[in-house]
């Protein structure tokens, strides 16, 4: 029997569920077959099943999918990473401009061949209970900013009349520049949401989760995955074989023969007796290395991004300017804690008029 390992309750719960019971997604059946080199790891996804609008789309009918911060917690759990490589191209259509023109209703359609959005196929893998990678279908996934431009601005033109009469709230896209702004906006992302959408495909597949919940599925709060991983037992033989391989002034070993020996097919070379060398240098050379960078650098450069992606709100980029004037020319800014601490809070305002997408991620 293979290992198990885990939060005992969460097993003894998971391996108590009935078959079929959406809650749990484990194969026991294969876990019992699975080679003594391998273990497996229960984990539990918890959410809070009164409140589910926290963690899954509602998409209608009643019916419920978990939202991209479950997915990837999902993922987590059962151990799906994603593929290598991924395909990206312009999604290229020809279409009717005179919205973003605002001409009206009746006139001449404006035609033009341009890009409107993303897309990007990909596919993710997770270890089976034989050992072998399980690789998931390739996803394709298309965000279309075009389409979505073009909804948000209909809309606002529905709620005010044509902008005959004050809307709700004050117009966003009143003016073709505005639209035109919006469309380049919405293009930032382009990519990132798309590859986000066919990433999330490819974790449904292998998680093996149901196309959508109902709420008498999710009463529990949980969803109970299993992960297989190599067992710490074979990982520490191995690291044991590597350090009696290094021992000896062999380099580069194979784990098979360090653990178990050369086969039949291989020659066992013999030892060749120590031979003193004289050494070819008094002293070690010196090579110039790269310096680690800085938290400072670090900042700097979170910064920088977003100033040249045209991520910076306007309110904030005079107050961005001085805090990279000021890191660029103190060397040890970070131990100015008030002005740094500042900078941080300037950091994290700008962020936070940054769609999540398009953030960066640091230890700030």
């Amino acid at each position: 029997m293979s290992k198990i390992i885990g939060d005992p309750n969460v097993i003894k719960e998971a391996q108590g569920k009935p078959a079929g019971d959406r809650s749990v997604y484990i194969n026991w059946d294969a876990i019992r077959d699975l080679p003594p080199q391998f273990e497996v790891a229960v984990t539990e996804v918890k959410f809070n099943p009164k409140d589910l609008a926290a963690d899954f789309s509602d998409v209608g009918n009643g019916t419920w999918m978990p939202q991209p911060h479950l997915m990837y917690e999902i993922a987590e759990a059962c151990g799906i990473a994603g593929g290598d490589t991924s395909a990206t191209e312009p999604l290229i259509e020809e279409v009717d401009i005179n919205d973003m023109l605002m001409k009206p209703l009746d006139a001449e359609p404006t035609y033009r061949k341009m890009c409107v959005g993303r897309q990007v196929r990909k596919f993710s893998t997770r270890m089976q209970e034989d050992g072998t990678l399980a690789r998931s279908s390739v996803c394709t996934s298309a965000y279309n900013v075009w389409e979505r431009c073009v909804e948000s601005w209909s809309k606002e033109e529905l709620y005010t009349d044509g902008y005959a009469k004050p809307g709700k709230y004050p117009p966003k896209y009143d003016t073709p520049r505005k639209r035109k702004a919006h469309f380049d906006g919405e293009m930032k992302f382009a990519h990132a949401k798309a590859e986000t959408k066919a990433h999330l495909k490819t974790i449904r597949e292998l998680a093996g989760l149901v196309t959508g919940y109902k709420a008498a599925d999710l009463v529990s709060g949980k969803l109970i995955f299993a992960k297989v991983r190599r067992s710490r037992e074979i990982l520490q033989a191995e690291s044991a074989a590597r350090l009696a391989a290094i021992s000896r002034g062999i380099e580069a070993p194979t784990v098979t023969t360090a653990l178990f020996g050369p086969s039949s097919a291989e020659e066992i070379p013999e030892e060749e007796p120590i031979r003193e060398v004289e050494p070819e240098f008094e002293t070690a050379p010196e090579f110039d290395t790269e310096p680690e960078p800085t938290k400072r650098d670090e900042l700097i450069a979170t910064f920088r991004h977003y100033v040249s992606e045209g991520l910076i709100v306007p309110e904030s980029s005079e107050s961005v300017a001085n805090v990279v004037a000021w890191l660029e020319k103190d060397q040890k800014a970070e131990e100015s804690t008030a002005r740094w601490n500042k900078s941080i809070e300037i950091l994290k305002y700008v962020e936070s008029k940054i769609p999540e997408e398009g953030r960066l991620t640091h230890g700030f």
